[in-house]
């Protein structure tokens, strides 16, 4: 997927963000701006929302001179579903369709977001999801494509919604199981520490996609990525930048995110703000 003239808000407005988090000194804002619309004007704007914006966060990054500038957030996330995490899990075993509470906790998940400019509330998503038709709705294929595997990737997306991934995790009965982080830091997206923070490392191997952008984009990722996603007899992978990055693979991959954007919803023929579980492929 390449950027449309409806991604620049979002941009803008994930740097605006940014700023607001009063990680810059006030005499260091004004060159902040200057370098990143800098950039923005010199981008290539032939390429997907997460290869840009790979570029965009080192710049930031690099302006900061913090490798990790949402680390307070990324912690205040995991922390938070952490102490839901015993609630959501209660939710799973006592209801009659384990597998699809799971898989609907951990589409719901999505919305723990901090790059998007329009955030949804979690628990009032929570609450939406379980009554709610999946506007479009592969899960009965990916549940029967589940019980004859015997080996799952399940590429993650951003902190806080990984325990979600814990719970659905937890609910696969895969023999090998492989989830795929971040290399390093960027936005809110999860990296290996975070995995392990909230315990993904008892229930699956840990890989990198290789690179840190906002999403596991092919040509960027590393040949160990690709190996499992070509071997691996199912593919999971949450959220937008993950589908951005993959959604032309030659690979059968399950998407499951929350539609947040106009852009991503016309892709994928729905709209904005709705439960999706798509196979493509």
């Amino acid at each position: 997927m390449n950027l449309t003239l409806e991604c620049l808000p979002c941009i803008v407005g994930s740097f605006a963000k940014l700023l607001k988090m009063n990680i810059l000194p006030p005499e260091q804002i004004d060159p902040a701006i200057r370098r990143f619309f800098t950039f923005l004007s010199q981008a290539d704007y032939q390429q997907s929302p997460p290869a840009l914006g790979r570029e965009m966060h080192h710049i930031i990054r690099e302006i900061l001179q913090n490798p990790d500038p949402y680390r307070e957030v990324k912690e205040k996330y995991n922390r938070m579903m952490l102490d839901l995490y015993p609630d959501f899990k209660e939710m799973i075993t006592g209801a009659s369709d384990p597998f699809d509470t799971a898989l609907r906790l951990a589409v719901a998940g999505n919305v723990i977001d901090y790059g998007p400019q329009h955030q949804l509330d979690i628990m009032e998503t929570v609450e939406r999801v379980m009554g709610a038709r999946f506007d479009i709705d592969d899960s009965q294929k990916l549940k029967k494509d589940l019980e004859t595997a015997q080996s799952l990737l399940y590429i993650g997306d951003n902190c806080g919604e990984i325990v979600m991934d814990k719970l659905f995790l937890e609910h696969i009965n895969v023999p090998v199981k492989y989830f795929a982080v971040r290399e390093s830091p960027v936005i809110n997206d999860i990296t290996a520490e975070d995995a392990k923070m909230v315990g993904i490392d008892r229930l699956a191997e840990i890989i990198s996609t290789g690179d840190n952008a906002p999403g596991a984009i092919w040509e960027y990722t590393s040949d160990l990525f690709r190996e499992k996603l070509h071997n691996s007899d199912v593919v999971i992978a949450k959220g937008q930048g993950n589908l951005e990055g993959l959604s032309e693979v030659p690979y059968t991959v399950y998407f499951l995110l929350v539609t947040k954007c106009d852009v991503i919803a016309k892709h994928i023929g729905t709209r904005r703000e709705e439960f999706v579980v798509k196979r493509i492929n």
